[in-house]
């Protein structure tokens, strides 16, 4: 049986939840999400968030080391891990991407039942960055993708500053 999820609820974390719930037969179905809607759902949160193009590079060693582990050795219910990261590139601004940013930050790889993201290098991104409120920064990377678009196209990069335009897409 297949239930409607509240709006609150994102709609690829949704989707993985009813898929879990299928059975463990089942194989993780991610929706990817446009440009429009990580823009409108930033736009939308509490949180602050730095949009960029650029680079991804790991840095030093994932918390735990070994990356996502099986909480009480069960596979099917995966923690996640952080791990340290810089990007170098280029930080959107209300002219387009055209202020150079570098910065250090932590991806924080999530996971659902027993997928999980995976921090990794990306050579040319579009990233949507949390910025928290003691000033440092965060890079959210679940299981289905959501605030990295390797290899973005002009059209993607486009589309943020027509969000931008318009307040919110």
């Amino acid at each position: 049986m297949i239930r409607r999820c509240p709006r609150a609820i994102a709609q690829n974390l949704c989707t993985a939840l009813v898929l879990f719930a299928a059975g463990p037969a089942s194989a993780l179905s991610c929706i990817f999400p446009t440009v429009e809607q990580v823009y409108g759902s930033a736009a939308g949160s509490l949180d602050s968030y730095v949009i960029a193009a650029g680079s991804l590079d790991v840095t030093g060693q994932s918390r735990p080391p070994e990356g996502a582990v099986a909480l009480n050795g069960d596979t099917n219910n995966m923690q996640g891990y952080t791990q340290p990261a810089r990007f170098d590139g280029m930080r959107f601004t209300s002219s387009g991407f055209n202020e150079p940013w570098s910065q250090d930050l932590l991806v924080e790889v999530s996971c659902v039942a027993a997928w999980c993201g995976q921090a990794e290098r990306v050579e040319d991104g579009l990233f949507f960055i949390r910025q928290n409120a003691d000033g440092t920064y965060a890079l959210e990377v679940g299981a289905c993708p959501a605030n990295v678009f390797a290899n973005p196209t002009q059209a993607d990069l486009r589309q943020v500053q027509v969000c931008h335009s318009v307040g919110n897409c």
